[in-house]
């Protein structure tokens, strides 16, 4: 019995010694055959409206068998729409500073301004909705390079977070008043109006309300501040104008009673009738201050 014992507890400490077959050691394995750039931090994003103030900033950090000894440089490319690649610049080793585990950092930013000027892009032949991919290339001194086709599931998780390549989709958030015809479709899934809910809206000093005028007579007074609505209990429409000499607006949610019920799409056309888009699209709207987005 003594020895069957014995002959048991060696084999299972021969199977405790053995390598576990884990997501960690196949990160260390892919790490040990090459290098990566990890992703620290990676923030910002592009609007269509502010080109120079529209940044994106990445911190990366330099993993390699030697400790960032082996790196040679770090290309970055810029592309539109997946389009053809342009070399934007080099990064190079003494760019990088030792960070807190020992490895090089360093930080990385470029504007959407930066990026279309780069790849030649006039103002007309971007637009929102579009994508800017940044990609990174690492080259090593021993002549290896590894890039987001080379990276495998382990190496794109939440430590190394490391693809590589980072799509920024450019958005078209108003900075000031966008002149045009703004086409409110309410609805209300109860069928009794919206009771006091509203979207405020505040052109140059001036505001508005639009909403389902509610059925009750306890709400004279709330409907009695609300634009011209077309529509029953359930739905129908408003429009706005904002003409083209505003300088500022501002849209808002104000919630009244049984706000769950609520939904609103907001519909924006230019002056002229053309370029129709959603600007918003809401269900159960949160209170505040709105973001739309509006690309001409």
């Amino acid at each position: 019995m003594r020895n069957k014992l014995f002959y048991l507890a060696l084999f299972v400490g021969v199977l405790s010694c053995q390598k576990p077959d884990n997501v960690i050691n196949d990160i260390l394995e892919s790490v040990e055959q090459g290098a990566v750039l990890r992703t620290i931090s990676a923030s910002g994003e592009y609007n269509f409206y502010a080109p120079s103030e529209s940044v994106f900033n990445l911190t990366i950090e330099e993993h390699d068998v030697e400790n960032g000894a082996l790196m040679q440089n770090v290309e970055v490319f810029l592309s539109h729409n997946n389009g053809s690649e342009i070399l934007h610049k080099t990064i190079q080793p003494n760019e990088f500073t030792t960070g807190p585990k020992g490895l090089p950092r360093t930080d990385f930013s470029v504007s959407l301004g930066e990026a279309t000027n780069a790849l030649g892009l006039s103002s007309s032949q971007y637009t929102g909705g579009d994508q800017i991919t940044i990609r990174l290339k690492l080259n090593l001194t021993d002549g290896r390079s590894f890039s987001s086709g080379d990276v495998t599931g382990s190496l794109t998780g939440s430590y190394f977070a490391s693809p590589y390549e980072y799509n920024q989709v450019i958005k078209c958030i108003p900075l000031q008043a966008v002149p045009g015809i703004y086409t409110f479709e309410l609805a209300d899934s109860y069928g009794d109006g919206w009771q006091g809910s509203h979207v405020k809206v505040t052109v140059d000093g001036t505001t508005t309300y639009y909403g389902i005028p509610s059925p009750y007579g306890s709400d004279a007074d709330r409907n009695a501040l609300l634009e011209p609505y077309s529509g029953t209990n359930s739905g129908g429409e408003a429009t706005l104008t904002i003409p083209a000499t505003a300088q500022t607006m501002s849209f808002e949610w104000v919630s009244g009673d049984y706000p769950s019920e609520c939904s609103y799409t907001i519909n924006y056309t230019k002056l002229d009738g053309t370029s129709e888009q959603t600007a918003i699209s809401e269900s159960n709207p949160s209170v505040g201050e709105k973001v739309l987005s509006i690309c001409q």
